[in-house]
């Protein structure tokens, strides 16, 4: 494959300088204001058949928190870091902050949910998936929780 026919290099000129679609970026996890040159972990998505990529969400520094991602199938997706940027229009006296340098961390191809973690990448981490507990069998439950009386049973000191 030549790097014309790559496609995480038309995808990074596309994401370069993308819109962050807030006025006021914060961490969507600690809630820290984020500022122009600061550093951010991004996850930017285009479902199948859209044209453009949107930004998710953003989070501090350069891949700090921990990053739960569920991929999904027929939407390509990444978390990429890079730092913020403005973009000012003068006609319309606007400014807009955007995404800078964006460096793929991980990426999900619209094929599947499984996650492709770029061994370039300036974080060590894998993407962490939330961790699916088995549901309680309805009868292990009743049995556990209930009384004949449909009351719960006293508490046991411990």
């Amino acid at each position: 494959m030549t790097r014309h026919d790559d496609p995480h290099v038309a995808d990074l000129s596309q994401l370069t300088r993308i819109a962050l679609d807030t006025e006021d970026p914060i961490c969507q996890v600690c809630g820290q204001p984020l500022r122009e040159g600061d550093d951010i972990t991004a996850y930017a998505y285009r479902a199948a058949g859209e044209p453009a990529y949107q930004i998710g969400y953003i989070m501090c520094g350069a891949d700090v928190h921990e990053h739960p991602t569920v991929f999904t199938r027929g939407v390509r997706e990444y978390v990429l870091t890079g730092h913020i940027g403005t973009c000012s229009d003068i006609q319309t006296q606007s400014t807009t902050f955007v995404l800078l340098d964006p460096t793929p961390v991980v990426t999900s191809p619209t094929t599947t949910v499984e996650p492709h973690v770029h061994p370039e990448a300036p974080t060590p981490r894998d993407p962490t998936q939330p961790r699916q507990r088995e549901p309680t069998p309805l009868l292990t439950a009743i049995r556990e929780h209930a009384l004949s009386d449909g009351g719960s049973p006293p508490e046991r000191p411990e």
